[in-house]
């Protein structure tokens, strides 16, 4: 009998281990199951959540759960899914910082998708616009901008802020850039020379007075730029930006604005009047009339009252037209809507065209549907800066 002690408690050990092995297997596939499902729900749009979590067994087979995500509600959708499945993990889930800041301290600054020069220009933000600091590691800086979009951004086009001197910048007296066409602040209430210019400012750049409360010399407001220089700007060029805010929608506002710039050249990622890209004109046109909408064409496709390409003629003045592929519906291209069919729009150039299939301006771009952001604003994708509590 002795001699099959050792083959039977081998066996048992085996067992044991294979037992131990699978449960561990399974395990893993539930967390990553758990994981993934909360990005789905909680970070379903990698433009505007990071989310990198992964599931993973370490050297030792414990069961971790890692990575970085830029919301606390995203973390606390997957411990809520991993809770669900039933499984035990350590925690190496991080958290990226909600109180760092940062404002744009030149007139357009580019944020591109990767901390290099040579990568794809994303968006833009223009002088003055709250950014939210993810990372500030040397001459990138990872930040996201108010509509949500997460790029990276040249340390030099932007400067720190505190949350004490952020705090400081909402309860200043503001005012922002609501001229369709640039200008320039310069030096003293009088120069004008080209030696004489502090910056150039362009529609929706956000600046302060000097010493708390405006003063106006020969026409010109006393500024301080988010960095702190200072200077003197056309004076009927800047809007109190609680005034700017208070507006109610006005869709001659958002097309008179779009129409300013016909013929500013085409530029992807482009979000300034100097050059924009097609969803970057509906952003800067909404935005003169203080709503923020989100980035792309994709986003803002989604946001608002959808209205059918078949039924474009109940469309009104400031409708969002979307363009792309009529096989998969993939939005590649967005229009604002003015009257009988006409729409403005970036393509090459801002230029004018038409929906209307029997107009002479008409384009065979498939035309996908319009939506309505009248009527729609504190929907999700469309705020107004008033509410916005990065400005407010």
């Amino acid at each position: 009998m002795k001699r099959h002690i050792i083959p039977i408690l081998a066996f048992c050990l085996l067992s044991g281990s294979l037992s131990y092995a699978q449960s561990s297997v399974d395990a893993l596939a539930k967390a990553r199951t758990a994981v993934e499902n909360a990005k789905a729900e909680a970070a379903p749009d990698a433009r505007q959540i990071v989310y990198t979590l992964k599931a993973f067994n370490d050297p030792d087979g414990r069961l971790v759960v890692g990575g970085l995500t830029s919301e606390a509600s995203a973390k606390e959708a997957a411990v809520k899914a991993l809770e669900a499945a039933g499984v035990e993990y350590i925690d190496s889930i991080m958290v990226l910082p909600s109180d760092r800041w940062a404002m744009t301290r030149i007139s357009a600054a580019s944020h591109r998708g990767a901390g290099r020069h040579a990568a794809e220009m994303l968006t833009q933000s223009v002088m003055g616009t709250p950014l939210r600091v993810l990372e500030s590691n040397g001459e990138w800086w990872w930040v996201q901008t108010p509509d949500g979009y997460i790029a990276y951004v040249p340390s030099t086009s932007v400067v720190p802020k505190t949350s004490e001197e952020m705090a400081a910048w909402r309860s200043a007296k503001r005012f922002i850039v609501t001229s369709p066409y640039q200008i320039r602040a310069y030096t003293s209430p009088t120069s004008n020379g080209v030696r004489d210019v502090v910056t150039d400012l362009v529609n929706g750049c956000i600046v302060t007075a000097v010493g708390g409360a405006p003063k106006v010399e020969n026409g010109r407001l006393h500024i301080e730029l988010p960095d702190g220089r200072t200077g003197y700007a056309d004076a009927s060029a800047l809007t109190p930006l609680e005034e700017w805010a208070a507006q109610p929608f006005d869709a001659d506002k958002i097309l008179d604005t779009a129409y300013s710039m016909e013929g500013t050249p085409y530029l992807w990622g482009g979000m300034s009047t100097k050059a924009l890209d097609c969803s970057g004109l509906a952003k800067v046109s909404y935005y003169a009339n203080g709503i923020i909408l989100m980035r792309d064409a994709s986003q803002q496709a989604l946001t608002g009252k959808r209205i059918e390409a078949s039924d474009w003629r109940t469309c009104q003045p400031g409708d969002l037209l979307f363009f792309g592929n009529a096989k998969t519906k993939k939005i590649t291209h967005v229009a604002i809507y003015d009257h009988n069919g006409n729409y403005v729009h970036s393509s090459g150039r801002v230029k004018r065209n038409s929906v209307d299939p029997d107009s002479p301006s008409y384009l065979t771009t498939p035309f996908l549907h319009a939506v309505r952001i009248n009527g729609m604003e504190e929907t999700p994708g469309i705020i107004r800066a008033r509410n916005h509590p990065w400005y407010f």
